[in-house]
C-alpha cells in the first residue's frame, strides 16, 4: 500500500493575512512535527492493514519438494518451504493454521506452520501417501495410501499416528467428512467400492458403487455424498443417513473432478475423456445439460455465490468459465500447459490455477474474467494448492 505523506505545512506563497512570518514559522514547525511524530506510527498501520487483506497460497510443487507461498495482494513468491521427496496433495486445518502435505515417495507427511511459514513436524506414515483430511474439531487428520489398502490416523495436536484403518484394495483416491464429523467417506478406486469409517469407532462399511471411484463430493445440507466412477461413466449418490446409493446417473466417458453449487440445487461433473461438464439435478439425480470445455477436465470450482464455475483442462491448457444460471461457457482463458488444480482466494476476487506441465500458476481476474498474471518459477510441476489464513 502506497502511503503519501502530507506534512499539513502552509506551501510558499500560501501565507495568510493576519500571520506574521514568526507565527507562520512555528506554526509550521509545529505541524510539521507533529506530522514527523505520527508517520511511523501510520506506516506500521497501513501496513498492518495491508498485511491483513492479504492472503496466502501454497502450491505444492511435486518435483522441486517444496511448498511455493503465494502472497495474493501482489502474487509474488514469499518463500519456498522445503517438504519431503515427490509431495503430491495439500490440506488445511479448519482454522488455516496448519497445512498437512503428503509426501509419497518419502512415505512422510510435512507439517507446515502457515503463518510462520516454516515446517514444524514430519510424520512418517506408510508407502505412497496422497490425499488427506482434517476432521472438522481439527482433532485427527485422515490420510490415503496408494499402495496399501489403510487409512492412516493422525492425531493434529502430538502429530503421532493413532491407527491404521483397513480399508482393503489400494489406490484409494480421495476422502471427506461428514459435515458432523462422524464419518469419513473414501472413495477406493480398486474395490469399487466407497468405504465409510466410523470414526469413533474406527469401524468400516464398504458400499458398492461403478468401477473406479475417484472423487467425491458433499452436498451443502450433509444428506448426500457423490462419487465419480471413473471407470464405470456415472455417478453414485449415497444416502449418508442410510449409508446406501440411492441413484447411478449416467454422464460422460471417464469422470474425474466434481462440485456441487454452494445452494445445493445442481452437481457438476467432468468427464476428462469427453471433454465435458455434466450437470445434474440433485432433485431428480437425472443429466439436465451437458457442456462442451477443453480438453481433459480435471477440477470444476465455484464461486462462493455459486454464480459461476470454473473447469480447468490440461491438455488443452484453458479454464473455462460457465454461467451456472444460463448453463453456458461464457468464457474460455488460455493459461498454461497442463492447467490442473485451482483455487479461489478467500476474497472472491482471483481465480488460481497450477500449470503442471512447466513451472508457473495463472492468476484470473474473477469480475473481468482474464488472466491477469502468470506467476514464473513456482517450482518444477506445480500441482495441488489451497490457502491459508
Amino acid at each position: 500500500m502506497g502511503i503519501k505523506e502530507n506534512s499539513l505545512e502552509f506551501a510558499p506563497g500560501e501565507q495568510k493575512e493576519g500571520v506574521t512570518p514568526a507565527e507562520s514559522t512555528l506554526g509550521s514547525f509545529k505541524l510539521r512535527s507533529i506530522s514527523k511524530a505520527f508517520l511511523p506510527l501510520l506506516l506500521i498501520v497501513c501496513a498492518f492493514a495491508s498485511s491483513a487483506l492479504a492472503h496466502s497460497l501454497f502450491v505444492v510443487t511435486r518435483l522441486s519438494d517444496a511448498v511455493a507461498v503465494i502472497d495474493d495482494s501482489t502474487d509474488q513468491i514469499t518463500t519456498r518451504i522445503p517438504v519431503g521427496d515427490a509431495p503430491v496433495r495439500i490440506s488445511m486445518s479448519p482454522d488455516r493454521l496448519k497445512a498437512y502435505v503428503s509426501n509419497d515417495t518419502s512415505a512422510t507427511v510435512s507439517v507446515l506452520d502457515t503463518v510462520a511459514l516454516t515446517t514444524t513436524a514430519t510424520i512418517r506414515v506408510g508407502p505412497h501417501p496422497q490425499e488427506s483430511a482434517v476432521t472438522p474439531d481439527g482433532g485427527r487428520l485422515f490420510l490415503v495410501h496408494q499402495a496399501t489398502p489403510t487409512v492412516t490416523v493422525i492425531d493434529t495436536e502430538t502429530n503421532s499416528v493413532i491407527t491404521n484403518v483397513v480399508i482393503g484394495g489400494h489406490q484409494a483416491k480421495d476422502i471427506l467428512f461428514t459435515l458432523d464429523g462422524r464419518f469419513a467417506y473414501v472413495a477406493n478406486y480398486t474395490q469399487a467400492a466407497v468405504n465409510v469409517i466410523d470414526t469413533a469407532t474406527y469401524q468400516v462399511r464398504t458400499i458398492p458403487t461403478g468401477a473406479g471411484p475417484r472423487r467425491l463430493a458433499i452436498s451443502p445440507a450433509g444428506h448426500r455424498v457423490f462419487v465419480t466412477n471413473n471407470g464405470a461413466d456415472s455417478v453414485s449418490a449415497i444416502d449418508t443417513q442410510t449409508q446406501q446409493v440411492i441413484a447411478t446417473i449416467p454422464v460422460g466417458h471417464k469422470p474425474r473432478g466434481i462440485a456441487i453449487t454452494p445452494s445445493g440445487d445442481a452437481i457438476y461433473v467432468g468427464n476428462v475423456q469427453s471433454a465435458t461438464v455434466s450437470i445434474i439435478d440433485s432433485i431428480t439425480l437425472t443429466v439436465i445439460d451437458t457442456i462442451a470445455v477443453g480438453i481433459k477436465p480435471w477440477q470444476v470450482i465455484f464461486t462462493e455465490d455459486g454464480t459461476l464455475a470454473f473447469v480447468s483442462s490440461s491438455v488443452s491448457g484453458t479454464v473455462s468459465v460457465i454461467d451456472t444460471a444460463t448453463r453456458e461457457v461464457i468464457q474460455t482463458l488460455v493459461t498454461g500447459s497442463g492447467s490442473f488444480f485451482s483455487a479461489i482466494n478467500p476474497d472472491g476476487t482471483k481465480f488460481y490455477v497450477s500449470n503442471s506441465n512447466d513451472t508457473t500458476v495463472s492468476v484470473i481476474d474473477i469480475p473481468s474474467l482474464t488472466v491477469v498474471d502468470v506467476i514464473p518459477d513456482v517450482g518444477s510441476y506445480p500441482f495441488d494448492m489451497d490457502f491459508g489464513p
